[in-house]
């Protein structure tokens, strides 16, 4: 049940001075964003349900997020028409849902809608039941009727007069749809995961782009689970295949790098490429995106030897981008906008505002400098594709607001513009760098996209999990310690009574506040987190890691468990009346998936047969799609390889700072290993002892190095030497 202070007569005074609607009362930016507009909204929870039964109205239902695009684009053509919110307010509950709050609600209902219209997409417009069953539905809706489509109005007064003739007839049909959402609870055999890694690969090595990098058309984005799955596959396929896959990692990695969804100025990514060459972007920018992708640059570091200084400089640019999203604290905030004002007198937000350049805007910036003996201005034009009417064809620019813009991208290697400028490598990457933060000053005087202070729990372990990953790539402690500080605010802020939240909210004063609903976690935050503990308890071997996702399991286990997977959201969630199982490993994969490889490495370390055979049970109750569409789920696949032909573990048995124990985890960093775990063990009373082998290996001779391959252990190796020899074997 959802708490919310509505009896409070000062707050409830204070919001109708201030805002319009009801929405004024909550934290979520997305939800602040609508808080104005002329439509009584209401936000999720049992004060909507009742009044849609009292008044036996239907439920209009948006659902959306403070970065999406399109969300404002709907709010301003149709949210904030008085004439349109005459309609939906006379005939309709209102209810207005931030997706990132509430993904279980999203989730439900997505469903029904890709259903319904054969796809999916936010904003999200959904006409409901007072039971909160569906009736229809759909994303986006015009102003008004053209090109063929109905407008919002149309459809509203469409469906009011339909819910007054049919409205029983509408219930029933209601009923049936919501009963054809439950999630399947079926379970059978898994393929051998050899069968489903070469049908997932065969997949991406069909759609692969040799030459743009990347897979498939336009639109490209860079989906870090694939991404994973190929170093996975590189990693346990030495033949020609994992060359090959290690080949269309490197051109995609490098290809996003060089192009405009890499925000060259600004440092991070951007959500996707609207083109197939990675040029122009959809320019908001997700917290979500930077983690993962963070893990993969690093990984991909370590799996080709760390030979590839430009994947190590896209490694700390990554850094660089989300420490400008942090919380004094540790958190990290959501999302950055893609709209912006051009100028500080500007009255419309434009695309790409924020991130775009005019020729002539950078000439003046750069004035009169020099490399050498070239100008600096026609080495940076040369060097990030600048022409004189802009770069971006109109194809990729449907609504005009990136005419004479040019969106900065690498067509040339660094040794090709040095030499068309007579210049050193080394003289060209210091004038790029002088030049770029110049353009990096500037851009910080116009007018800064919309940021989603909203901090999530879930992307929270993501971040944990990719700056663990950046600091085994480069043994830089920053990103360690980095990951520690987040994690130490998610406990202070996100964690309590062994519970996780879902998110708290950044206040005026840049204090951390809690929202006005008591906002659960999901099983992502669960699955995510315990995850992002158990990264770090690999690479520093504290204890309270591995305590803390023990915990944190049996919580997750408690809460969402189904029989054979992980339900988004809690059985006592109000409203939504079917729990859903997520199926596809897309922008972040599914709990289940996560969860499943969590469950190996908890066996790893403890040896308890209970989450192996936890983790069995997901595959089994995965197996249709595992055995049929693979690709849906690589992120599981590759925990499902690990589940059939077992990991290496190794255990470090002794004094935590011993020269054996150090070179141990320096190795261990330095490699990419299939399928790692790592055992931490000082003394034979520590958790990570109290398996009965390593109980035993803990009574044994140190400092010692076991490793354990497959499903046996070898014997103890107590010299560099000999460790040496081992590492050189792998």
């Amino acid at each position: 049940m959802l708490n919310r202070p509505i009896h409070a007569s000062k707050l409830v005074f204070r919001m109708f001075a201030t805002y319009k609607n009801r929405l004024g009362l909550e934290k979520s930016p997305y939800l602040l964003q609508h808080a104005n507009n002329p439509i009584d909204w209401y936000p999720w929870g049992e004060e909507a349900f009742k009044k849609a039964k009292e008044s036996n109205k239907p439920i209009f239902l948006s659902v959306g997020y403070s970065t999406c695009h399109w969300c404002h684009v709907m709010e301003k053509e149709s949210f904030e028409n008085e004439n349109t919110a005459k309609i939906l307010n006379e005939n309709f509950i209102a209810i207005k849902v931030d997706r990132e709050e509430r993904p279980d609600v999203d989730k439900l209902y997505m469903a029904f809608v890709v259903a319904a219209s054969g796809h999916g997409g936010w904003p999200m417009s959904v006409f409901l039941t007072p039971e909160l069953h569906p009736i229809t539905g759909g994303t986006y809706f015009p102003p008004d009727d053209n090109r063929g489509m109905l407008g919002f109005p149309t459809i509203l007064n469409m469906i009011q007069t339909e819910w007054k003739k049919e409205g029983d007839s509408l219930r029933k049909r209601g009923e049936q749809i919501i009963k054809l959402l439950q999630p399947e609870t079926a379970s059978g055999d898994v393929n051998k995961s050899e069968e489903v890694f070469q049908s997932i690969y065969s997949h991406k090595q069909s759609s692969f782009d040799s030459r743009l990098g990347g897979f498939g058309g336009a639109p490209k984005f860079p989906k870090a689970s694939d991404l994973d799955f190929l170093i996975a596959f590189s990693s346990a396929d030495r033949g020609d295949k994992g060359k090959e896959s290690i080949t269309m990692l490197q051109k995609t990695l490098e290809s996003m790098a060089d192009g405009g969804i890499h925000d060259h100025i600004g440092t991070g990514f951007h959500r996707y490429s609207v083109d197939g060459e990675w040029h122009v972007p959809h320019f908001e920018k997700m917290l979500y995106d930077q983690s993962q992708l963070l893990a993969t640059y690093s990984d991909f570091h370590r799996l080709t030897g760390k030979k590839n200084e430009n994947i190590k400089f896209v490694i700390n640019d990554i850094f660089e981008y989300m420490q400008k999203i942090s919380h004094t604290e540790g958190g990290f905030y959501s999302a950055e906008d893609a709209d912006s004002l051009p100028n500080h007198d500007s009255k419309e937000k434009m695309e790409g505002a924020f991130c775009v350049w005019e020729k002539e805007e950078i000439k003046k910036l750069l004035g009169d400098r020099k490399i050498g003996s070239a100008d600096l201005f026609d080495v940076v034009a040369d060097y990030f594709d600048v022409e004189d009417d802009g770069n971006v064809p109109r194809s990729s620019d449907p609504h005009g607001e990136l005419k004479n813009k040019n969106v900065l991208r690498k067509l040339l290697t660094e040794d090709e513009c040095a030499a068309n400028h007579s210049l050193t490598v080394e003289e060209l990457k210091k004038g790029i760098e002088e030049a770029k933060q110049i353009l990096w000053e500037a851009r910080t005087k116009r007018p800064s996209p919309h940021l989603d202070s909203k901090i999530v729990t879930a992307w929270q372990a993501l971040a944990i999990s990719g700056l663990v990953k950046a600091y085994q790539a480069t043994m830089d402690v920053k990103y360690v310690e980095r990951a520690e500080k987040c994690a130490a605010f998610v406990r202070k802020y996100l964690e309590e009574n062994g519970e996780l939240k879902r998110s708290v909210y950044l206040g005026v004063e840049g204090n951390i506040e809690q929202g006005h609903q008591n906002m659960k976690a999901f099983s992502d935050d669960y699955a995510f987190m315990i995850q992002g503990l158990l990264d770090l308890y690999t690479v520093v071997g504290k204890n309270e890691y591995l305590e803390r996702a023990i915990e944190l399991q049996k919580t997750c286990d408690q809460k969402f468990w189904s029989g054979n997977g992980y339900f988004i959201s809690e059985q006592a969630d109000e409203g939504v009346s079917v729990r859903m199982i997520e199926d596809q490993d897309g922008a972040e994969p599914t709990a289940t998936s996560i969860a499943s490889n969590n469950l190996l490495r908890l066996h790893d370390i403890l040896e308890n047969d209970e989450y192996r055979e936890k983790a069995n049970q997901c595959f089994r109750g995965a197996s249709e799609r595992l055995n049929k569409f693979p690709i849906a789920l690589p992120k599981m696949a590759v925990a499902l390889h690990r589940w059939q032909n077992g990991s290496t573990t190794f255990v470090l048995v002794g004094e935590f700072e011993s020269e054996l124990l150090v070179d141990a985890r320096r190795r261990l960093n330095e490699k990419l290993i299939e399928n790692l775990s790592v055992v931490h063990i000082r003394s034979e009373n520590e958790i990570g002892a109290s398996g009965p082998s390593h109980n035993a290996m803990s009574h044994g001779p140190q400092p010692a190095v076991y490793m354990c391959k497959g499903f046996a252990c070898g014997l103890p190796i107590r010299s560099i030497d000999a460790l040496d020899k081992l590492f050189n074997k792998l």
